[in-house]
This record gives C-alpha cells, sequence and structure tokens, in this order.
C-alpha cells in the first residue's frame, strides 16, 4: 500500500511541476506580449503624441546636440533590435533637468532627464533605464492609460500627460495647469503607471536587456542610486520615484529575477567599451551644467581618479566654453596624447581652433575626420562654419545642407544656410531658412516674421506652398486660397 502511496505521490510531484512549469510559462508570455486589449489605436496614440511632443518642447529644455542625441538615439537603437517589431519609430531624448527622471510618453517617444544621466556610473545601467522605459511603449501600458480617458480632447489628454510625466520646469502654476487644470483628478490618475505595470515593464526590459548582451545587475544599482539620493524636485516637477512607483518592490523583484537567470544572463554578456558613454556623460556636464557647477563637478572627478577620458574631455569642453583655449587644448591634446584617433577630441580641437581664428589648422582636422566619416553630423556642421569663415559660400552648402531639420541638432544647420544665402544674395531661400531656424527654437514671432518674407520672395507655387505649411505649422490656421476668397465676395453681393 506504501508503495502506491509512494508512486502516486511521485506522480503528483511530477504533475505540479509541469503545471508549475506551464503557468511560469504563460506568465512569461503574458508579459511579454504586449497589452492589446482595451489600448487605443496606433493612429490614435500618434494624434496624441503630435501634441505631446509639441507641449514637452514648448516647456522644457530639449538638449539638441547632435553628439549626445548620436548616443542616446544608437542606444535606444541598439536595444529595440532585441525586441519585436514595434509598432512605433522610437525617438530618444535627453531633457535638461537636475531632477531624477525618465519616461516614456506616448506614440514612441523616450526621454531621460540629464540629471539621472550625470548620476549613472556606466552605460550598462542607462541602457536597463532605457529598456525599462521601451518596455512600457511595447506593453502598451500609456495607451491602456490613455484610453481610460479619451472622453476628453487630444490636445487636453497631451496636456495631462506631459504635466504628469515632465512637468514644467521652474512653474509652479503652470505644471499644475497641464496636469489637472481642465479636467478632474481622476483622469490624471488614470494615465499614471501602476505597480503591475511597473513589474511587467521590469520582466521585459530585463528579459530583452539580456538579449543585448547587458548583465542587468547595473539596473539594479541604477534604482539603488535613485533611491539613495532622494532627488527631489519642486513639487511640479515630477521625480522618477512618483512616476515609477513600487521602488523597493522592483528592486527585490529584480534582485530575484538576476538570482533565477544568472547563468542565462552571464552566458549572454558582453564587454562594452565606456568610452562613448563617458564622452557623452561628460558634454552634458560641461555644456548644460552651470559653468561653476561643471567645474566643480569635474574638478572632483578628476581628484577622485575617476576615468581620465570623462574629466579630460569634460574639461576640455568646459574650458572652451569659458574662453580658456590653451587649458582646453591642452586637455584635448592630452586625450589623443593616449587615444590618437579619438574623433571626437579631434572634433573638440578643431571647435577650440576655430574659436581661436584658427580656420585653416580646424579645416585641417576636420578634413582628416570627414575622410574616415563623411557623413559625421558634428564634423560636417564645423566644417560649414569654417567654410563660412572663410567666405567659401557654395562649399558649406554642401555640408549643411543634408544636416538641416525641423527640430534637434539640425535646427543650428537652418541658420547658418540662411546666413549663407543672404551672402549669395538669394532672400527667399535666407528669410525660409531662418524662418524655420526660429520655429525650431520656438520664436514664433521672428518665424512668422521671417517666413512672411519669404513668401513674398517665392518664386514658383511650390516654394509658395512649402512656406504656406511651415505658416499653418505655427498659427493652425490654412491660408484661404484668392480664387474661393473672390468666390465669396461675389456671391455676397
Amino acid at each position: 500500500m506504501r508503495s502506491v502511496r509512494g508512486a502516486l505521490s511521485g506522480r503528483w510531484a511530477i504533475f505540479t511541476r509541469h503545471v508549475q512549469k506551464c503557468v511560469a510559462f504563460f506568465l512569461m508570455v503574458a508579459f511579454l506580449l504586449p497589452q492589446m486589449a482595451g489600448a487605443i489605436t496606433i493612429r490614435e496614440e500618434n494624434e496624441v503624441a503630435v501634441e505631446f511632443i509639441k507641449m514637452v518642447r514648448a516647456r522644457n529644455r530639449i538638449i539638441d546636440d547632435p553628439v549626445i542625441n548620436g548616443y542616446i538615439t544608437g542606444l535606444g537603437q541598439k536595444l529595440l533590435k532585441f525586441f519585436p517589431e514595434q509598432a512605433f519609430p522610437y525617438t530618444f531624448y535627453v531633457v535638461e533637468s537636475d531632477v531624477f527622471n525618465a519616461f516614456a510618453g506616448p506614440g514612441g517617444h523616450v526621454f531621460i532627464n540629464s540629471g539621472l544621466f550625470e548620476a549613472l556610473p556606466n552605460e550598462e545601467s542607462l541602457a536597463g533605464i532605457m529598456a525599462h522605459e521601451i518596455s512600457h511603449v511595447h506593453s502598451r501600458h500609456i495607451s491602456d492609460r490613455i484610453d481610460r480617458s479619451k472622453k476628453i480632447g487630444v490636445g487636453t489628454l497631451a496636456g495631462v500627460a506631459a504635466g504628469i510625466l515632465v512637468g514644467v520646469s521652474g512653474n509652479a502654476a503652470a505644471g499644475g495647469a497641464l496636469a489637472v487644470g481642465s479636467l478632474a483628478g481622476s483622469h490624471s490618475a488614470a494615465l499614471s503607471f501602476s505597480r503591475e505595470d511597473e513589474m511587467q515593464a521590469d520582466q521585459v526590459g530585463m528579459t530583452y536587456l539580456a538579449e543585448a548582451g547587458y548583465g542587468g545587475d547595473d539596473m539594479l544599482t541604477a534604482l539603488k542610486t535613485i533611491r539613495e539620493k532622494q532627488w527631489f524636485g519642486p513639487a511640479e516637477i515630477p521625480t522618477y520615484l512618483s512616476t515609477h512607483p513600487a521602488l523597493e518592490d522592483r528592486i527585490a523583484y529584480i534582485g530575484n529575477w538576476l538570482v533565477a537567470n544568472r547563468e542565462k544572463v552571464d552566458a549572454k554578456r558582453k564587454k562594452i567599451d565606456q568610452s562613448a558613454f563617458l564622452k557623452t556623460k561628460a558634454r552634458i556636464t560641461a555644456l548644460f551644467s552651470p559653468i561653476e557647477t561643471a567645474e566643480e563637478k569635474l574638478t572632483n572627478a578628476a581628484k577622485r581618479g575617476e576615468a581620465s577620458l570623462y574629466t579630460e574631455y569634460g574639461l576640455g569642453l568646459l574650458m572652451n566654453r569659458r574662453g580658456k583655449y590653451e587649458a582646453a587644448a591642452a586637455n584635448m591634446k592630452s586625450i589623443l596624447a593616449k587615444r590618437a584617433f579619438d574623433f571626437d577630441a579631434i572634433k573638440g580641437l578643431a571647435q577650440i581652433y576655430f574659436n581661436q581664428g584658427k580656420s585653416s589648422q580646424a579645416h585641417g582636422l576636420l578634413t582628416g575626420v570627414l575622410s574616415v566619416n563623411p557623413i559625421d553630423f558634428e564634423a560636417n556642421m564645423l566644417m560649414g562654419e569654417v567654410l563660412i569663415d572663410k567666405g567659401h559660400y557654395e562649399a558649406a552648402l554642401r555640408h549643411l545642407s543634408p544636416l538641416a531639420s525641423d527640430y534637434g541638432p539640425g535646427g543650428r544647420a537652418h541658420y547658418l544656410l540662411g546666413n549663407i544665402f543672404s551672402h549669395l544674395k538669394r532672400p527667399f531661400e535666407s528669410s525660409y531658412h531662418l524662418g524655420l531656424y526660429y520655429r525650431s527654437v520656438g520664436d514664433l514671432r521672428n518665424a512668422l516674421f521671417q517666413l512672411e518674407r519669404a513668401e513674398t520672395k517665392a518664386s514658383t507655387v511650390t516654394a509658395k506652398r512649402e512656406v504656406e505649411k511651415a505658416i499653418e505649422s505655427i498659427t493652425g490656421k490654412k491660408k484661404k486660397k484668392k480664387k474661393e476668397t473672390a468666390e465669396r465676395t461675389s456671391s455676397s453681393k
């Protein structure tokens, strides 16, 4: 009898283990597959995203630096290669803010604040934060939250999302108006992430983070850094702790996940080159912190013996910013003595020479960089400025024209193109590009002035339509055609 019971007990144990494995499998699938039920459509989320990004740009300073943008975008795209096919084209941003936060907006817009970036020790920790935010978009958490508030208008909804996720730096009244000014608090509550959302984003994020070759331990380090620093912004500016609840539970969960998946994670772990991360971090500190703060951070880091690539590159950029060109050049040359083909240091030295009025030396350095990488954004932008300084306007056009874009680092290219066309006595192109530049930096009054001026100089129907579209993007009003106006006038007589 005992043997029968023993056999039954053994079979029951085996059966139980099979059930547990099946449950674990289905739970994993449920976590990894995007949650479509109840979510708004892709088209609807894109509509909200258009308004959302306008509000974020209008009320917060997005860092539009080619090196910083290139790095954060490259890292985001590297991670996305290991996720399933996505519903949105992703865009990655760094927000100039000391407040610790990172967040995903509707339509694949992912943001990290400069203060949080600077506090992270390495690329692995940053990749962990970004994988978590990508997972919120992938799992349709944002669209699910938006769906709960579909009855309000797209513009208002985008404002609520912007208020909750990013606030309005330094403006409590405006921040409050964004978040809850025109609707009940229940709507803003509906747009915040739940504990379950956070756990799912961690499950998904850690899985694909490991697939990309990152160990995951530094994601834990990043969360502990956020917890220990306890950096809190003004009431109107959300912090990571307020937009990402259940931090202690998440730390425990990720720790357990790493223990359970250690063998698999270690097998896929890759050695990560930290140079791009260190230089991007140095650039954020040197160019986008107050000068005194930046100098204190970089000098103290050097005294602590932190990576020389971070401190020397950062101090080189900072000294150039302060106009101390000899000290700036010495730091860049120190990097090149150890890393002869460090193109970031070469471009930094070229910028210093240009600022000193040594255009020929700058030109020589940039020619070398572009011979290796003809599409280097920063090198082409600086080469354009050097050629303008030399009076070689047509050559400058060839470097700058491909860089121009409505927003981001390409906005400055419009400004330089406007100046080139002014020298070339081409008033339509000059006013048009200057108008696009002012629009990109949010100076809508000067943008309209230049675009309306361009409209009077347009010599073709196509050119006139392009200008009208740009004006409409600012005013929100479509210009009435003369024929329609004439018909309405005659019918009213």
